[in-house]
This record gives structure tokens, C-alpha cells and sequence, in this order.
């Protein structure tokens, strides 16, 4: 009876995820809707559509034959990163109309899993269902989940599988069985198809599964189910490579490889030009109050831990907690990733919520109560700048206004231009424009992408990434007229360039 009623809570406390859920779905999908083309999106958005139509991905507007911009032959297949995004982008095709909003909803979802991770975890390794919830709704307001579920990108989905091969790890520690194992090394294997950032929880899980003994037989045998099971899923991508060899080499070692800086294991010998360089860009990923709460929030869970838990599972937790930071800056080296520091941030929360319940086990009701409350309270002031809130008042307070609406506004703008002749467009609005069916061409570096071909174009439409990169002086345009406002950053824009010396009738 006592076991059932146990079950009984642990299974009622669950409830409690609709809430940090649904905060997170408020404060973000009015941006998902909305938003025009985000950073990297007119790399990752497409390639899902045409993995839906064609089995291949591919950006269709990116022709350049220059190895340098790392798109090399991308119209033919895209390779710079492993393919699984886009394959869990296809299916969401069948349900909605094709555009950036529709390649971020795995996006979206992989964030509301994201948050019952971390209230799941926090309450496996102990947590009440007070603290898992408070680490729960902090994961659903911070800045790497903002970014990471909301822009078209592998980071979370990645994010998402290492987190479940950890957890799937621990479980099989707890009580091994064969299926745990491979279902975690398969976890992690996935986790490789959406980029090579797997590294990460796969070296994590190496290390855990030496040092859990008891013996060299039945390590080796741990090590080769668990390995066996991660290259069974990373195999999915070879008939690909296959099919794209070229493609591979030119596009995936140009991206990865050579972008790293110095081989991973000088890395880890010598890792702080890594760890500075990440310094910098987590400054400006988490923004500097966040960042302060994660430190503070570390430091504390690896204190506390080991202090009032048991040695042996201290050390684990530890090691896990400073691992993750650790092996992100370094195994990303100089590289100008930042979407993937999401991936500390579960473990650092559950951290938070099992050090908040064992520093206040002795008290009363009341009183651990009222710290959880005050904790809550300070937590949320450090979390309120930069957490998007007036993104999303403003839209929501202007839902299907074109002026605040990417793909609505730019099919207003496109109305009034000819369906003939060639477009470039930046990342704003270069998806829409393809999928209204003109010659479309992404604009970038013009002696990078292009070189000396010749670009007799109608129109170059431009917003912040176009104009701040000054690409019409390379393309010898001038603007025609502007469209929009920039001003809330929040409304939607575009400049219309036309060849100097040609003019609108």
C-alpha cells in the first residue's frame, strides 16, 4: 500500500509540468509565428522542405561552386553538419504550409521536452516537487532556451539526446539492464546525427561507465554495447555520404574540422584559448545576469552536493555538472557556436533543485516554504533581462498584423514586385521569396559566394543582416525605397535594391 501511494504522488506530481510548459509556450510561440528569418535559418530552414518533396537536403538558393563559404554544391545536398534536423523537420510539412515558422516547431518541441527533463531529472535524483518545478520554470524563461527553441538550428535537438543519454545511463546504473544501455547508446548516436557536439556526453559516458566497474570484462563489454548501439544509429547518415561524397568532403570538413582550431586532444591538454573565446560568447548568449545566476547556481549544487550527499554520488554528480561546461567550450573550440551551452543548463538546475531541498531539509514546512519562495523570487528578478518579454507582448498585442509578421509582411511586399527575373535576398526573408516561386539566390559576400559570375538581378531585399554587412556596395545597387519600419526591432522591413543605372518604370 505504501509503494502504491508512492507511485500514486510521484505520477500526480507530474501535473505540475503543464505549468513551466505553458509559460514557456506563451512567452515564445508568438516569436515562432512571427519572426522573420533568424540567425542561421537560411541554412537550416529549407533543407527540411526539401527532404519532405525530394529525400535530400539541400538549399536550392545557395548554388556557389566556392569551397571557402563552406556551402560548396549545398543546392545539390547540404553536408556541412549531420542530417537529422531536417529529417524530423520533413514530417511537419504534412500539417503546415512550408516557411521559417514551420522548420522551427521540432525546434519548439524539443524545448517543452526540454523542460520536463529537467523537471524529471531533478526529481529522480531526489528533488521535491517544489524545487523540480522551480528548476523546471527556470529552464522555460532562460536565455539558451529562448534562443535554442525558438531559431532553426541542431543545438537543442542535440541538446535533447544528450540529456536522455545521460539519464538513461544513470538508470542503468541503478538497475542494469541490457535494453537500458543500448537504448542510451542509441540516444547518443542520434544525438551524432544532429551534430558532432555528441562528442560531448559520449566522452561523459565513456568516463562513467570505466568508473563504474567493477571489472575489466564487464567494462569492455558496457563499452561495446553502448559503442556498438551509437554507431548503429550514426550509420543512418552513411547512405547519404555515399550518394554525396564530394559534398561531404567539401562542405562537413570545411565546417567542422577546420573551424575547430587545434585537434581535440590539444584542446583538452591546453583548453584556454578555447575557454576564453567561450567566455566571450556566453557573455553574450546568457547575457550577464543569467550568466551570474548559473555560476552562483554551479557553485553552489557541486558545494552542497559535497557536503550532504554521499561521497561516491557526489563525485558522479560533480563531475557530471563541471564535465558539461568543460567539455562544451573545449570540444567546440574556436568556433563561433553558442546555442550548445544550452545543454549544462539542465544539469546545473536539477543541480540547484536537490542543493535547495538538502540545505533545507531540517527546517520546518513553513520556513523551507518560505526560502523556496524567496529563492524563486531573486531567481526570477536575475532571469527578467534579456527573457524576451516585450517580444512577445508586442506580439501578442499585434497577432496577424503584416507589420509584425514576417511571412505575411513579405508577401505583401512580393505583390507588388514582377514573378520574373532573379532575387537575392539575406536571411530575412530569402526563404519566402524562394517559396513564392521567383529565381531566388541567397546574398552574401559577393567575391566569396559568387566570384566573377554575373547576377543580372530584378531586385536585392535586404533588412538588418544585408545592411549591416554593406553587401549593396558589393553588388553595385542602390535602394529603390523601403518598406516597413525597423523600428521596433520587432517590425518587419526590407529594403529594395535596384542595379544602379536601372530604375522602376
Amino acid at each position: 500500500m505504501d509503494n502504491d501511494n508512492r507511485l500514486h504522488r510521484s505520477k500526480s506530481s507530474w501535473w505540475w509540468i503543464a505549468i513551466p510548459i505553458l509559460v514557456f509556450a506563451v512567452l515564445r510561440l508568438p516569436t515562432v509565428v512571427h519572426s522573420p528569418g533568424m540567425q542561421d535559418e537560411q541554412w537550416f530552414a529549407v533543407p527540411g522542405w526539401t527532404v519532405w518533396n525530394e529525400g535530400v537536403p539541400r538549399i536550392p538558393y545557395v548554388p556557389t561552386r566556392h569551397r571557402d563559404t563552406l556551402f560548396e554544391n549545398a543546392d545539390r545536398c547540404l553536408m556541412t553538419l549531420p542530417p537529422a534536423l531536417h529529417y524530423f523537420q520533413a514530417p511537419f510539412h504534412a500539417v503546415f504550409s512550408p516557411g521559417y515558422s514551420t522548420s522551427r516547431l521540432p525546434l519548439f518541441f524539443g524545448a517543452l521536452i526540454s523542460i520536463a527533463i529537467t523537471f524529471g531529472f531533478a526529481k529522480r535524483i531526489g528533488a521535491s516537487t517544489g524545487s523540480a518545478l522551480l528548476a523546471a520554470l527556470l529552464m522555460a524563461v532562460c536565455r539558451p532556451l529562448m534562443f535554442t527553441g525558438t531559431v532553426t538550428r541542431p543545438d537543442l535537438l542535440c541538446a535533447v539526446c544528450g540529456w536522455s543519454t545521460i539519464i538513461l545511463l544513470w538508470r542503468y546504473f541503478d538497475a542494469p539492464r541490457f535494453g537500458t544501455l543500448v537504448a542510451s547508446g542509441l540516444m547518443c548516436g542520434l544525438g551524432g546525427l544532429f551534430h558532432p557536439f555528441a562528442i560531448v556526453f559520449a566522452m561523459q559516458s565513456g568516463v562513467a561507465m570505466v568508473a563504474a566497474g567493477p571489472g575489466i570484462v564487464t567494462i569492455v563489454k558496457r563499452l561495446a554495447t553502448f559503442g556498438i548501439s551509437c554507431a548503429a544509429a550514426i550509420s543512418l547518415w552513411v547512405p547519404l555520404v555515399i550518394r554525396f561524397p564530394e559534398e561531404f568532403r567539401s562542405q562537413f570538413f570545411a565546417n567542422v574540422i577546420d573551424r575547430a582550431g587545434p585537434g581535440l586532444p590539444s584542446r583538452l591538454i591546453w583548453p584556454w584559448p578555447s575557454i576564453d573565446h567561450h567566455a566571450g560568447l556566453l557573455m553574450e548568449f546568457v547575457g550577464p545576469w543569467q550568466l551570474l545566476f548559473f555560476g552562483i547556481a554551479l557553485v553552489g549544487a557541486s558545494w552542497i552536493s559535497f557536503y550532504h550527499w554521499p561521497r561516491h554520488q557526489a563525485v558522479g554528480f560533480v563531475a557530471l555538472l563541471w564535465s558539461s561546461v568543460f567539455l562544451t567550450a573545449v570540444v567546440a573550440g574556436i568556433h563561433p557556436t553558442k546555442g550548445y551551452w544550452v545543454y549544462p543548463c539542465v544539469w546545473i538546475l536539477a543541480g540547484l533543485a536537490i542543493a535547495l531541498d538538502r540545505l533545507l531539509r531540517n527546517q520546518s514546512t513553513m520556513k523551507r516554504r518560505l526560502a523556496l519562495a524567496i529563492v524563486a523570487a531573486v531567481s526570477g528578478l536575475m532571469m527578467f533581462p534579456g527573457c524576451g518579454i516585450r517580444s512577445t507582448y508586442l506580439y501578442l498585442t499585434h497577432w496577424g498584423d503584416p507589420s509584425y509578421h514576417g511571412r505575411a509582411f513579405i508577401a505583401d511586399v512580393l505583390s507588388d514586385l514582377p514573378e520574373e527575373g532573379l532575387f537575392l535576398a539575406d536571411l530575412s526573408y530569402v526563404y519566402d521569396i524562394y517559396l513564392s516561386g521567383r529565381t531566388t539566390i541567397l546574398c552574401q559576400e559577393r567575391a566569396q559566394y559568387w566570384g566573377d559570375q554575373e547576377l543580372d538581378y530584378e531586385a536585392i531585399l535586404l533588412a538588418w543582416e544585408g545592411n549591416d554587412a554593406n553587401w549593396p556596395e558589393q553588388y553595385n545597387a542602390i535602394r529603390s525605397k523601403r518598406i516597413g519600419s525597423d523600428q521596433p526591432i520587432q517590425k518587419c522591413f526590407v529594403d529594395i535594391y535596384k542595379q544602379k543605372g536601372v530604375t522602376d518604370e
